[in-house]
């Protein structure tokens, strides 16, 4: 039971809200009755929207794309990333392409994240070698 007044809440034989000092309206009488009476009616049932993943695509199946590869794809593919420009290439459309296997999709990301940091790596590391070579020869170049 509620106060009408402030909203606080009270016993259920309360006669005076002890928040506000608002009566409640009740008698003697009326707080002996039960407070509680069944519905007449069941409450209606609410529907229920269940979440539901978005479809892929529509000419590859889901199940293709998430099994696992077999020990010959990644053989052949560790042979075909073994060709200068092709692996470069193949690494691009595995990571990006939306018909590839999800093991292929994340080993391309992480194979072109990889790449990336040792080309960042290698571009400093030459820089500090280019800086000794620098101060070895004095800043005189033949």
């Amino acid at each position: 039971m509620f106060c009408e007044s402030c909203g606080n809440q009270l016993p259920e034989n309360a006669k005076f809200c002890t928040a506000c000092g608002a009566t409640t309206g009740r008698t003697q009488a009326e707080t002996a009755q039960p407070a509680y009476t069944p519905p007449s009616s069941p409450p209606p049932q609410t529907a229920y929207i269940h979440n539901t993943a978005p479809a892929q695509p529509s000419y590859a199946p889901a199940a293709a794309l998430d099994t696992p590869l077999g020990v010959g794809q990644y053989i052949g593919m560790f042979f075909l990333l073994a060709v200068p420009i092709l692996n470069i290439v193949l690494l691009f459309k595995w990571a990006f392409g939306k018909s590839a296997n999800l093991n292929k999709k994340n080993f391309a990301r992480a194979s072109l994240i990889l790449s990336a940091i040792a080309l960042i790596f290698w571009i400093l590391a030459g820089g500090a070698i280019m800086e000794i070579f620098d101060g070895m020869m004095g800043g005189y170049y033949y």
